[in-house]
Order: structure tokens, then C-alpha cells, then sequence
């Protein structure tokens, strides 16, 4: 309703601060503590530029995948899903098994919010992803 004309204009900016908390936090599984900066960088968000970069967004995604955009790349990279996201499809992670070398981690009882949701957990994969060094799948 947010989002969709004709109530989306008119509702966006009446938010409260625990309306966006409560929206983010519903794509989370475990408790989380969003930080207060979140929750104010998320107010600054004007309706408009909020529909243009979900409309980019879905556009981008269209024209070609992130997977297949990161494969083109031939960097590293690490992938990170959480098994119970409500909004995104957590099956969807297969799809980076076509990035040469991907790294993909589907973490258990884990939703949209990884990186609050299982922090250590984060960090240790990323220190451990940053530890293996830099490698390529491209020709010199």
C-alpha cells in the first residue's frame, strides 16, 4: 500500500520511525536490533526515488542477472542467503553456481537480514572468504 499510487504518495511520508523499524524487521526471522541510522537513512528516502529504484532495479535484474553479471566478472565471490528470507527466494541461490569459484552459503533459521540477523556467523564467513586471497577465473 506503501508503495502503489493512489495511497503510496500520500501515506509515504507520514512513517513513523517504529512503521519503517516494523517493516524492515518483518524480513527478518530472528530478533534483530536495527540500528537508529538505518531507520533514519530509510525516512530520507523520498516516495519517488523509492518507486524510480524499484523500478531500475527490476529493469536491471531483467536485462540480466546478477549471477550472470558477476560470472562476467571473474573476481571471487561470496554469496550469502538466508534459508528461511520471506522476501526472497532462498532456492534462488543456485543460481550463482554458474559464477566460477561463487562461494554460496545458505544459513538456517536466517531470513532477509543475514548481517544482523547471524553476525558472527557473517564474519567468520567473510574473514575466512577474505583469508583465501585474491583469485581470478580470468586470463592475464
Amino acid at each position: 500500500m506503501l508503495l502503489a499510487p493512489p495511497l503510496g504518495p500520500l501515506m509515504w511520508p507520514r512513517r513513523s520511525d517504529a512503521m519503517i523499524r516494523k517493516g524492515i524487521i518483518a524480513t527478518a526471522v530472528r530478533p534483530v536490533d536495527l540500528p537508529d541510522d538505518v531507520v533514519a537513512d530509510v525516512r530520507g528516502i523520498t516516495y519517488r526515488v523509492m518507486r524510480t529504484v524499484l523500478r531500475q532495479n527490476t529493469a536491471y535484474i531483467a536485462e540480466r542477472s546478477v549471477p550472470e553479471r558477476l560470472a562476467a566478472l571473474g573476481v571471487p565471490v561470496q554469496v550469502i542467503f538466508g534459508a528461511a528470507d520471506p522476501r526472497w527466494e532462498p532456492s534462488s541461490a543456485h543460481r550463482y553456481d554458474a559464477v566460477p569459484g561463487a562461494r554460496v552459503e545458505l544459513l538456517p533459521s536466517v531470513g532477509h537480514l543475514p548481517m544482523l540477523e547471524a553476525p558472527e556467523t557473517i564474519g567468520e564467513l567473510l574473514l575466512d572468504f577474505t583469508a583465501a586471497g585474491p583469485t581470478t577465473t580470468r586470463d592475464p
